[in-house]
């Protein structure tokens, strides 16, 4: 066994012997990213409302949200393409600014809805407001359709990344380069809020259903990295 190393350290030593690993030249290395993006349309829109009531009594409170809250979800989850959850929940005593006593108490619970169908969505929020309160209204776009774009536009980085690669290459007049790392994100596509037009539409409507426009939202993918030269 101990031929063997001895053998193979004389090798690595003779002249012209093949370097068992590629020697590392960080004075060669070039740094660069590049980016591709697209717009596309919002077909996901996220809603939430909230239920509020006060009394005397604690208990009061809590079943008067809670009855609204069951009533809230069994008529969402009765309309297909309709996600629906409950969402946050608190119970808080309100005291008396000049007594500090206790006056009365005050529940609040949140129900965030889901969907594609904006038809069907709109539709709800219109039935639901006669219960419970439009918070916020938000378009973006659907995660599976953000999952494709981003896997195609992955796929136009990598070849990006290529392309400049060679360029950089090309242009130090370099026999060949080799990749050193590189790092894919992703970004963009933030949630897009409608919630001037719903104050206006509280103010002016009996509570219609909110007419709404989805618009456009732009997913970025990026890859940054680094290449070394080739003498």
């Amino acid at each position: 066994m101990r031929g063997a190393c001895v053998g193979l350290l004389v090798a690595a030593l003779l002249p012209g012997a093949p370097a068992l690993a590629k020697e590392d030249q960080p004075e060669r290395r070039v740094g660069f990213s590049v980016e591709r993006s697209r717009e596309v349309p919002n077909d996901w829109l996220t809603a939430v409302l909230s239920v509020t009531h006060e009394d005397p009594s604690a208990a009061e409170v809590a079943g008067k949200v809670n009855a609204d809250m069951a009533w809230a979800l069994g008529l969402a989850k009765s309309k297909s393409g309709v996600r629906a959850q409950s969402g946050g929940y608190s119970t808080q005593p309100v005291s008396d600014p000049k007594r500090g006593n206790v006056r009365h108490w005050r529940g609040v619970q949140q129900l965030v809805l889901e969907g594609s169908d904006v038809g069907a969505m709109t539709g709800l929020l219109g039935e639901l407001q006669s219960r419970l309160q439009l918070e916020s209204l938000s378009f973006s776009v659907s995660p599976e359709r953000r999952r494709a774009v981003e896997s195609e536009l992955v796929a136009e980085v990598i070849e990006a990344f290529q392309a400049r690669a060679e360029l950089v290459r090309r242009s130090f007049g370099a026999a060949g380069h080799r990749l050193v790392e590189v790092q894919i994100a992703t970004g963009g596509g933030m949630p897009i809020p409608v919630r001037p037009m719903l104050r206006t539409m509280a103010a002016e409507a009996d509570l219609a259903p909110p007419a709404v426009e989805g618009g456009t939202s732009r997913i970025d993918v990026s890859a940054s990295g680094s290449i070394e030269l080739e003498r």
